[in-house]
C-alpha cells in the first residue's frame, strides 16, 4: 500500500509540481485540498491517515496559516511550504512545531521539499538516543525529534544510556552532551564507538559552551558531526538529516556491494566476508553450524533448450525458497550460476538435512506452482553437507563441496552429510 501524503495548495502549479515530484520519484499518494475545509473533510475520514501534511500558509478560507493549527491537531508531521516570508512568520509557525518552513523561491526548494517529506517517513522506523543531564535540554531535543517522527528514547546520564543500548531496535542516531557528570561525552563516545561504526550509528555532540578545541576533538574521536545547543530548529534538524541521510547512503551502496542481484541473497564477498565471521563465532561459542553446498541438477539443459531467462527465473526460484523455508539467522549466498551456500547456525544436522529436504521437495514442485517453470519436467537439487567441525568456512565448504560431488555422482536429487 502506498504511503499517502496530504497536500493543502491552492496554486495548481505548484500543487502539480509538487505531486508529480511526490508520486514520480518517491512513490507516495498525494491527496489534494485547495481549501482549509476541504483538508478538514478529509482529515474527518478515519481511513485517511496520511504519513505528513504540506501545507501553504496564505489559503482562500485561511489566510493566516490557520491550516497549519489543523494539521498539528490531527498529529500530522506538518511542512510549510509558502511564498511569504516574514521573520515574525517564520517565527510564529515553528513554535507551533512545525517541522520546517520552506520557501517557494526555485526549483531546489521543490527537491528539498520532497527530499524532507521522504526523511520523514524513513524516521518512522528509526530510533534516536539523546544523552543529556539538563532535563530542560532533553526535553526540548525530544520534542524536536518526535516532530521529526523519530523514536526517541532519552537517558539523563551516560552509565543510563549505555545500559538501554540492548534494548533499542533500530539505533541510528545519538545526540550526546560532551559535558556530564561521572563520565563525559568524550567517554560515552568512545564506549559507543566500540559498539557501532560511524556508517551504522550517527552520533553527534551536543554543547553551550564548547570552543573550537572541543568540536575538533570530539569529531576526532569518533564523533560524525557536532552542534552548539543555540543553534536553530532548522539547523538543528537539518544537520541531523545529512547525518541520516549519509548512513541511508552508505547502507544502500553497502547493500549492492553485499547482494547478488538476481536473487537478493548475500554474494561470494558477502559470505566469505560477514559469513566466514558468522561461522568462525559459532565455532568459538561451540555451537553446530553446519554448511551446505547447493548445486540445480542439470542446470545447463534449461538454460541449452528453453534459454537463459528461464534459468534466470529458476535460480530466483530457488533463492526466494532458501529465503522463504530457512531460520532467520540462516546466512544463504550465492556463489555464481546456479550453485549456493547456506550456513545454519546453532542447527543440530538432522535439522539441517530436513530443512534442505523442503527446499528439494519445493524446488520439485516448481513447475506446477510457477506458471513460468512449466513444461520443465522433474526440477531436482542436490546438496552436500558439512557438519561445521573445519577450523574456518573455506574448509567447510570445501567438505561440503566434495560431498556435494558425491551426489551428483551417485544419481543425484539427493543430500550427503557424510
Amino acid at each position: 500500500m502506498m504511503t499517502e501524503v496530504l497536500l493543502v495548495e491552492d496554486a495548481a502549479f505548484f500543487e502539480r509540481v509538487i505531486r508529480r515530484q511526490l508520486t514520480d520519484q518517491h512513490g507516495f499518494n498525494v491527496v489534494s485540498a485547495t481549501t482549509c475545509a476541504q483538508a478538514r473533510e478529509l482529515l474527518d475520514n478515519p481511513d485517511f491517515k496520511p504519513a505528513a501534511a504540506l501545507v501553504d500558509l496564505t489559503l482562500p478560507d485561511a489566510p493566516n496559516g490557520e491550516i497549519v493549527d489543523l494539521t498539528i491537531a490531527a498529529g500530522l508531521p506538518t511542512i510549510v511550504f509558502s511564498g511569504r516570508f516574514d521573520d515574525e512568520l517564520r517565527r510564529t509557525v515553528l513554535e507551533k512545531g512545525v517541522v520546517d518552513y520552506v520557501l517557494k523561491e526555485s526549483p531546489s526548494s521543490l527537491s528539498f521539499l520532497t527530499t524532507l517529506v521522504q526523511r520523514i517517513v524513513a524516521n518512522r522506523s528509526i530510533d534516536a538516543l539523546v544523552i543529556d543531564d539538563s532535563r530542560a535540554d532533553l526535553a526540548v531535543i525530544e520534542r524536536r525529534l518526535k516532530a521529526y517522527q523519530l523514536r526517541v528514547h532519552v537517558a539523563l546520564s551516560a552509565k543510563q544510556a549505555l545500559e538501554m543500548l540492548d534494548g533499542i531496535e533500530n539505533l541510528k542516531l545519538v545526540i550526546l552532551d560532551h559535558r556530564m557528570p561521572n563520565m563525559d561525552g568524550f567517554e560515552v563516545l568512545k564506549a559507543l564507538r566500540q559498539r557501532y561504526g560511524m556508517h551504522q550509528v550517527a552520533v553527534i555532540g551536543l554543547s553551550g559552551q564548547a570552543g573550537p578545541e572541543t568540536t575538533a576533538r570530539f569529531l576526532k574521536s569518533g564523533a560524525n558531526d557536532f552542534i552548539s545547543k543555540s543553534s536553530t530548529p532548522e539547523e538543528f534538524m537539518l544537520r541531523l538529516s545529512q547525518n541520516l541521510d549519509m548512513l541511508d547512503r552508505i547502507e544502500l551502496l553497502s547493500e549492492l556491494a553485499h547482494r547478488d542481484p538476481l536473487t537478493g541473497l548475500s554474494n561470494r564477498r558477502h559470505l566469505f566476508a560477514d559469513g566466514d565471521a558468522l561461522y568462525r563465532r559459532c565455532r568459538s561459542g561451540q555451537k553446530s553450524v553446519p554448511v551446505a553446498a547447493l548445486d540445480i541438477d542439470r542446470f545447463k539443459r534449461v538454460n541449452d533448450t528453453l534459454g537463459h531467462e528461464v534459468g534466470d527465473h529458476l535460480i530466483r526460484y530457488l533463492g526466494q525458497t532458501l529465503t522463504e523455508l530457512l531460520p532467520e539467522n540462516a546466512f544463504a549466498a550465492r556463489l555464481g550460476g546456479d550453485e549456493f551456500c547456506v550456513i545454519l547456525p546453532g542447527c543440530p544436522m538432522d535439522e539441517a538435512v530436513s530443512l534442505l529436504n523442503k527446499v528439494r521437495d519445493r524446488l520439485a514442485l516448481a513447475p506446477e506452482s510457477d506458471p513460468f517453470l512449466k513444461g520443465l519436467g522433474q526440477l531436482t537439487v542436490s546438496v552436500g553437507l558439512s557438519d561445521g567441525d573445519e577450523d574456518n568456512l573455506q574448509n567447510a565448504l570445501r567438505v561440503a563441496d566434495v560431498r556435494l560431488y558425491d551426489a551428483k555422482n551417485n544419481g543425484r536429487n539427493r543430500i550427503v552429510a557424510r
